[in-house]
């Protein structure tokens, strides 16, 4: 069987029986549950969150050392986009972690582990700007009526206070005092008695 790691700007590094192969994979699901209480009959669904899905591969290579190692880093350094092929088939994940072991037993290879971790992709809302008509310039195109006229803005307006005597000013007050109600002194219905 043929595994492939494919980088949408490294490449393509192909590891069939005679250059190397993928020794095992591991896909991990997980989540994170909130660790504040839960509100009974409340959706459990809202306070659990699904982290990426990740998937780890284990490989050997036996020939081509620097060719497979300079690709694989290269996936790695530059956050590439990549694409597995093997019993698992998965896109748009990221190698998040690589690890290159040598060994004396493999002299012209090396064996590696790479953790890649889905990206999760959206594509973003967005207005085209330009294409219709702003509301004013739809209000200005239409026809109107001989009566009707176009309202203006104004503004803001400066307002102009006037001072007023001391002896108007005073007769003003004197004109609240005394006259002021503080209410009814008691209920007219029965209340609280207090027991």
């Amino acid at each position: 069987m043929s595994y492939r790691l494919t980088g949408k700007k490294s490449g393509t590094v192909s590891f069939v029986p005679k250059t190397g192969t993928i020794t095992q994979e591991t896909v991990t699901k997980s989540s994170k549950m909130t660790s504040n209480a839960i509100e009974g009959g409340s959706s459990i669904e809202d306070h659990v969150y699904l982290n990426p899905e990740q998937i780890q591969i284990v490989g050997v290579v036996v020939k081509n050392y620097s060719s497979f190692q300079s690709r694989l880093e290269s996936m790695w350094r530059n956050r590439d986009l990549v694409t597995y092929v093997g019993k698992f088939r998965v896109s748009n994940y990221v190698i998040t972690n690589l690890q290159l072991k040598n060994d004396a037993s493999n002299k012209k290879g090396f064996s590696f582990t790479a953790t890649l971790q889905k990206a999760n992709i959206v594509s973003g809302s967005y207005v085209e700007i330009g294409q219709k008509q702003l509301m004013s310039q739809q209000d200005k195109s239409e026809k109107k009526p001989a009566a009707a006229k176009e309202t203006k803005a104004a503004g803001l307006k400066t307002t102009v206070s006037k001072q007023i005597s001391q002896s108007s000013y005073a007769a003003y007050v004197n004109s609240y005092n005394g006259k002021s109600s503080s209410g009814p002194t008691q209920r007219k219905t029965a209340s609280h008695n207090g027991v």
